[in-house]
């Protein structure tokens, strides 16, 4: 009778540490996985910040609005401009 209850034991054991095993073999792996995403999350974080840092600066170079329509303004004038200088010169003797 000991002997059966030492087999059974054992089988109990080597289920128990079988069982154990897989869990533990489940959780590595669903642990690699998280770690894979979490690097990438970091190097898509990184690139926007890169990317945020690259906005404020063209923000900061860009002309003003007030300029713009200032430009825009002369540049929508100018056939006007030649026009009258182009009938100044033909007008002077």
């Amino acid at each position: 009778m000991k002997s059966r209850s030492t087999l059974l034991f054992t089988l109990l054991a080597l289920g128990v540490a079988g069982a154990g095993g897989a869990v533990w073999m489940v959780q590595r792996q669903q642990t690699l996985a998280l770690e894979g995403d979490l690097s990438l999350m970091r190097q898509e974080t990184r690139e926007l910040e890169h990317l945020r840092e690259e906005n404020r600066r063209l923000k900061a170079e860009q002309i003003p609005p007030g300029e713009l329509e200032r430009l825009r303004a002369d540049h929508a004038a100018l056939p006007r401009l030649r026009a009258e200088g182009e009938a100044l010169r033909k007008a002077a003797p």
